[in-house]
Parts: C-alpha cells; structure tokens; sequence
C-alpha cells in the first residue's frame, strides 16, 4: 500500500504543473490581439485621421479595430481623455509601467507618406540610464509602426520623444531600430506639432526601399526599466499624401 505522504509527494509535481500550465494560458491570453475586424483604410482623401481623440471612446472595452496591449510582468499606463491648454487629447500616465494602444489599419506608404500629429510631454523620463540601452530604454511616448512589404516581409519599428536625444538621431536596442522625431527638456510642457516621411525614415533602416503598407499602428509610452515616470499627451495622428512640387 502507497503511504499517504509518499502519494503526496507525487502530487505536488503535478499541482505545480497544473499551475504553470494555467499561467502560461493567462499569459499568452493576455498578449493575444484581438481579431483583426474594423481595420482602418483610407478612402482616397489627401489626409485622415488614424487616432481621433476629439471625442472619447470606451476605453475598457474598446471599440473594435482598437487594442490595448498589457505586459504580464508589467503594469499597464492610464488613460484619458482630457483638453490640454485648449487641444482635445489623449492623457497617457505611467509609474514604472508600459502597454500600447493598438489601431489595426492598412495604409499604403506610397500613395500616404507622411505621418503629421501632436504631442505634449507633461512629464518626461528623468534618469541617468543611456535611453540606447536596453536598461535605459524608455521614453514618455513613441509610436510603434509595424509594417508589411508588398512580398509579405514583416517590418517594425519606433518613432520616439528622445530623452536626450534629438530629433533625426537614430537608436537600435539589438537590431529594433528607433527613429527619433523630437525631445528635449526645453521642447516639454508644450504642444509640438511633428510631421515625418515615413518611407524616408524607413529606408535609412531598410535601404532596398521595397514598397510597405503600415498595418498597425500604436501608442507606447512606459517607465518600467527606468522605474521612474512620465505623462503625455497626444492628439490629431493623421497620414496625408505627398504634396505637389
């Protein structure tokens, strides 16, 4: 006959088998997108609007076509609504925490180019971690662009508010590259309207300058390496076609 403690031995390896199995399913449960419904394309226009945040939307759920990206080692950032010195924005706090706001579109780079929005850095990364490592790696807002090559290749890459970097530096943390597209201590606390060419920026990363569609894009804003914290505010992210010369 099998003793008591010995049978209990035996499950104790199975219980915490059990259990990391159900953290794994939590896991990648948490990090799995939505399916992609609702994606954004444009219609023709000279410019749109991929992020309109002069009228709120839920947040929790969100409406479809959108999503909110948690980490499960991290806590998420906040967000709300808000009028920051007369702009109608999004409010994006975080405390040694990060996630993303997703919008899923289709967006052809050739026939619209150029990326135009507004951003407000309330309160910015103070460390004195090197933003070019993986340890010093966060910003109070950057857009992640993820990208898809008419032969189906899969791009991605960053346009970031650089702590002490300047607008057009570069940085890669391994081999994920970032563009810099403003920063600055003197260039917080107030609305800075950007606009860049997103296939220029992209091919000093890719140079073979093979034609993408942009089919996701995101709002990432963390603090979590630094465990320090920030506030931002965005508004008015649109996609415009080239100008005549």
């Amino acid at each position: 006959m099998t003793s008591p403690i010995l049978s209990r031995r035996r499950l104790i390896p199975l219980f915490v088998a059990i259990l990391l199995g159900a953290a794994s399913f939590y896991v990648y449960s948490a990090r799995r997108p939505p399916p992609r419904v609702a994606v954004f394309a444009p219609n023709g226009q000279i410019e749109v609007s991929l992020m309109d945040f002069t009228q709120p939307f839920p947040l929790d759920p969100l409406p479809a076509g959108w999503w909110h990206r948690k980490f499960w080692t991290r806590a998420p950032m906040t967000m709300t609504f808000v009028e920051k010195e007369g702009v109608k924005a999004l409010r994006m706090e975080t405390k040694a925490s990060a996630s993303m706001l997703f919008r899923y579109v289709d967006v052809k780079l050739a026939d619209y180019p150029i990326l135009r929005w507004r951003w407000f850095i309330e309160q910015p990364i103070v460390t004195t971690l090197d933003e070019r490592t993986r340890e010093g790696d966060d910003h109070p807002a950057r857009f992640f662009l993820a990208l898809r090559t008419d032969a189906g290749e899969e791009r991605r890459f960053e346009i970031i508010w650089g702590n002490r970097l300047r607008r057009g530096d570069t940085k890669f943390i391994g081999t994920f590259p970032h563009y810099v597209a403003d920063g600055a201590d003197e260039n917080t606390r107030q609305w800075r309207d950007e606009e860049i060419d997103l296939v220029a920026v992209t091919k000093q990363f890719w140079p073979d300058g093979k034609t993408a569609q942009l089919t996701d894009i995101a709002l990432f804003c963390d603090s979590d390496e630094t465990k320090t914290s920030s506030i931002a505010y965005v508004a008015d992210v649109r996609v415009a076609r080239k100008p005549e010369p």
